[in-house]
């Protein structure tokens, strides 16, 4: 098994706004950056973990081709909630490879907060300094308040608006990100499924 190269960065994000009290930290471009690449070398030694593969999907009725456009969707967000909650989509990665992002949205809305930008700014930034034409996915997670189908939603909704944001913003091209939804499926903290640290935002190498 291969030798995974250890990071101490601890860190958790929030979908929704958070008290100054919050436990959750934001991560610097240098930060993210290491991360990243401690992914990139684990997917190049072993192809014994799945860090995730590149899933298309049509737009759901809601949405538009006009209204999602350029942006890869990797999660159905209707009528597929059951396959999420049970575990389909982004793959899991070990522990200290994982990179969760402090990322704030208005209260029930996709609508990215003003002071979250310089983190999503922090992602670009990091992105851009690993070059190459590597692929990212960014994954939405909730907390368990809520139906399933109404967190898997939300959560998608607001990957989609990080990912429409470094596409706008940052330049980062659309063929480069993928927006993931995966709602309440996996809980940071399973023991309180309704606390903060489960509102967060995933990054994951694909290529």
């Amino acid at each position: 098994m291969a030798k995974w190269r250890l990071y101490s960065v601890a860190c958790v994000a929030a979908f929704s706004a958070m008290t100054a009290q919050s436990i959750a930290q934001e991560m610097t471009a240098e930060d993210i950056l290491a991360l990243l690449q401690a992914q990139r070398e684990a997917l190049a030694e072993t192809s014994t973990i799945n860090l995730g593969t590149s899933r298309t999907l049509e737009f759901v009725t809601e949405s538009t081709p006009e209204t999602d456009a350029g942006i890869s969707v990797g999660t159905e967000v209707a009528g597929d909630a059951q396959a999420v909650a049970a575990g389909d989509g982004a793959a899991a990665l070990p522990e200290e490879l994982v990179l969760d992002l402090t990322i704030f949205f208005e209260f029930d809305s996709a609508l990215l907060k003003p002071e979250s930008r310089e983190q999503v700014q922090a992602l670009c930034s990091a992105i851009q300094t690993a070059g190459g034409e590597g692929k990212y996915q960014i994954i939405g997670h909730t907390d368990a308040a809520g139906s399933v189908e109404y967190n898997l939603s939300l959560s998608t909704a607001r990957a989609r608006e990080v990912v429409r944001y470094m596409i706008d913003s940052c330049g980062i091209p659309a063929d480069r990100l993928e927006a993931v939804g995966m709602g309440e499926a996996r809980l940071k903290d399973p023991a309180n499924p309704d606390g903060d640290v489960n509102r967060r935002v995933e990054i994951q190498v694909l290529l």
